[in-house]
């Protein structure tokens, strides 16, 4: 079953099936959690494709290139997912190469992403770029099979790596369950969005609390007994 952004945020608040850091609310989309571009991206050589102010990636005409997201992901065995490109970003001519969010993972994500047309895109630092569905799986998957070692060191080791890039991709919070639970718990978005939740619930209470709604129901209440007292009757 597809997760919706509610079941998405209440699973966020409870990490216990997903945790996500950076966390951004506002790319919790109706469906999906939309990422974004880190200042770590390649070319299919293995050259870094970072302008030299380190804000913005330069994709090439027709050339494809990998790019890290900021966010490092986790989810659990009960649950996995597909990646998916953004609608404005196909619009400018540009694909990521889909691909899936297998059960247990944690870590970067490395995206793919293909310029299909003549003129050179250019994607900001820290731009959503790539969409992530997630599913609830009808069994959880065998526990702790994994395919893939966390923020992929087999894929990009073999980029020419600047200083920045190896000092982000050891960064050890990234690489770890526990590092990406506890760095999301402590942030700030993180506790706006389990505050929210509480704003909530206290709304609400105190909406069906009211007095004018509480007489409200009652006579709506005591409309529809009525109906049916009428309706079907008590015969002795």
């Amino acid at each position: 079953m597809l997760l919706s952004n509610n079941d998405i945020k209440r699973e966020i608040i409870k990490a216990k099936n997903i945790s996500i850091h950076p966390l951004i609310v506002e790319n919790i989309k109706g469906s999906s959690i939309n990422l974004t571009a880190s200042a770590h991206a390649w070319d299919i050589k293995g050259d870094s494709i970072l302008n030299a102010d380190k804000k913005k990636i330069t994709i090439k005409a027709f050339s494809t290139v990998s790019i890290f997201t900021q966010e490092a992901v986790w989810v659990s065995r009960r649950l996995g997912g597909t990646y998916h490109p953004r609608v404005s970003m196909v619009a400018k001519g540009l694909s990521n190469i889909s691909t899936t969010l297998d059960p247990q993972w944690y870590g970067l994500s490395l995206v793919t992403v293909s310029n299909t047309t003549e003129k050179d895109i250019v994607i900001r630092v820290g731009e959503a770029f790539v969409s992530v569905m997630l599913y609830y799986l009808n069994t959880p998957a065998t526990k702790g099979i994994i395919d893939n070692q966390a923020s992929r060191p087999d894929l990009y080791t073999k980029f020419n790596l600047t200083d920045d890039d190896e000092e982000f991709l050891s960064q050890q919070w990234h690489r770890n369950y526990h590092g990406i639970v506890q760095n999301m718990k402590d942030s700030d978005s993180y506790k706006y969005l389990v505050k929210d939740k509480s704003r909530f619930r206290r709304g609400a209470v105190a909406f069906f609390s009211h007095p004018i709604t509480v007489a409200v129901l009652t006579i709506i209440l005591t409309v529809i007994a009525t109906i049916i007292l009428n309706v079907y009757g008590f015969k002795d």
